[in-house]
């Protein structure tokens, strides 16, 4: 039962079994009530009665034989017997020991049945209430000949065993085979797509990315299928980031290793021989191990945030008092290059829950940037508002803008709008690792850029669960 197949099979003869044994049981309790099984009782008892009226015949006319005759009778048929007056007295009874005494009541409920032409039938209680069914036939002068029983079950159980039960078992044998021929139909439309599906998770895992999961089939199977092809461009897409990242890295190593030996070389083979020469070469070296320093930190910081080892710290932040010194921490850089920085921060902003000094990590690296590419004259303008559910934080600058193909690989780790890598001596770390701490606080970044016009990054923040009180500490 491992199989599709297998399991299809046996849940179908599962609920065959079930509906069966529900519509036997159904059967059997609308028989207890049918008037064929009351009928079939009646017809037993004239035949019992018909037996004892010859076999009484047949004796003496003694009362104490007549009586063994009728327990013989009552004791081989499983009925009572009596013999009564025509008003309904008891004159002998075959019941046990125990037993209920019948009323009759004058036989006024026994009634003539064409099946029984001699005989009369009918339904009486004993002393406890419960049902008989009787047959009466004349007996002597005065007297009836009774034989009765009770109503039961069994009469159901016999009746369907004998007219239904075989009916039955033929219906479930060939609902049986076509639940086989629907197993095996509906186990190869879903078995095949996923055996498809299997061939398509070993092609990813040997690296194969080309093939596609056909999206047919049950709703379910498609969205398997869906599922799984979504993985296998995600997949490929890691996979390539991987490769870009490790370019990256040696890249970005390889430049700064290159003139540390270069000059490190010509400082030993006495190339450079001057004190001034030296002095260069020396605050080349120790410049390039910097820049090889903050790349290595950057990867640090990218780890930990990736694998959640230093946890933020969760405080009410006033966005206001973070953003209003972040920016005048930077008046003084704005003012050497030209470049005017404006702050619009109204009052009455949600605070939000995190940690402070990351987030001020994330609004250091926008404006860095947006410093960085933005020429003298230009302007950088830092805006926050009230958004549902929260905030939204925006730095704008008139720089040179984000080519269109660009836009949306800005926030990859070491990718750089500028291929030549020059421009601005930038690692390509800082949106990367502002991306990773806003959706860390449950927010989104979001840029938004025109060639020539400038660039605008978005923040969106949720709001904390109370509000900072004007002053309080970010």
């Amino acid at each position: 039962m491992n199989t599709v197949t297998g399991r299809l099979f046996a849940a179908f003869l599962a609920i065959i079994a079930l509906v069966l044994l529900t519509v036997s049981l159904a059967l059997v309790v609308l028989l207890r009530s049918n008037p064929l099984i009351e009928r079939q009782t009646y017809t037993r008892l004239n035949n019992v009665a018909s037996l004892a009226v010859r076999q009484l015949l047949l004796s003496t006319g003694v009362r104490g034989q007549a009586q063994d005759i009728l327990d013989e009778i009552a004791a081989d048929h499983g009925v009572r017997a009596l013999l009564t007056t025509a008003d309904g007295g008891v004159l002998f009874d075959t019941a046990l020991l125990g037993q209920a005494p019948i009323n009759f009541r004058g036989f006024r409920a026994a009634r003539p049945d064409e099946a029984f032409p001699n005989a009369r039938i009918g339904q009486a209680r004993d002393a406890r209430q419960r049902l008989w069914l009787y047959v009466t036939y004349s007996w002597g002068p005065g007297s009836m000949l009774v034989v009765a029983s009770r109503p039961t079950g069994l009469s159901a159980l016999l009746f369907f065993r004998q007219n239904l039960l075989q009916p039955m078992l033929q219906a479930a044998l060939v609902a049986a085979v076509m639940a086989g021929a629907l197993s095996i139909l509906i186990a190869r439309s879903i078995a095949q797509p996923l055996a498809r599906m299997a061939a398509l998770s070993q092609g990813i895992a040997r690296g194969d990315y080309a093939q596609t999961a056909p999206e047919t089939g049950p709703k379910e199977v498609r969205s398997l299928a869906s599922a799984l092809n979504n993985m296998a461009r995600q997949v490929q897409s890691t996979q390539q980031g991987q490769r870009d990242f490790l370019a990256n890295v040696s890249h970005e190593l390889r430049t700064p290793l290159t003139s540390i030996q270069g000059f490190a070389q010509a400082m030993l083979d006495g190339t450079v021989d001057s004190p001034a020469g030296r002095e260069r070469s020396a605050q080349i070296i120790f410049d390039e191990a910097e820049r090889m320093r903050r790349l290595v930190d950057g990867l640090l910081e990218l780890a930990r945030l990736d694998s959640n080892l230093r946890a933020l710290a969760r405080a009410p932040v006033d966005p206001r008092a973070l953003l209003a010194r972040v920016v005048e921490k930077f008046g003084l850089r704005a003012q050497s290059a030209g470049v005017s920085l404006q702050a619009q921060l109204p009052a009455g902003l949600p605070a939000v829950l995190g940690d402070g000094d990351r987030l001020a990590q994330v609004f250091d690296n926008l404006l860095d940037n947006a410093l960085k590419h933005t020429p003298a004259g230009g302007r950088v303008v830092v805006t926050a508002e009230t958004a549902p559910g929260g905030l939204n934080v925006h730095v704008a600058d008139t720089g040179r803008g984000i080519p269109a193909e660009d836009l949306d690989r800005i926030f990859e780790r070491f990718y750089q709008v500028d291929k030549s890598r020059t421009h601005g001596g930038g690692l390509g770390l800082g949106l990367s690792i502002s991306r990773e701490i806003v959706a860390a606080h449950g927010g989104q970044i979001q840029a938004h850029s025109r060639p020539g016009e400038g660039t605008t990054l978005t923040v969106s923040l949720p709001a904390g669960p109370t509000t900072t009180r004007p002053g309080h500490k970010a």
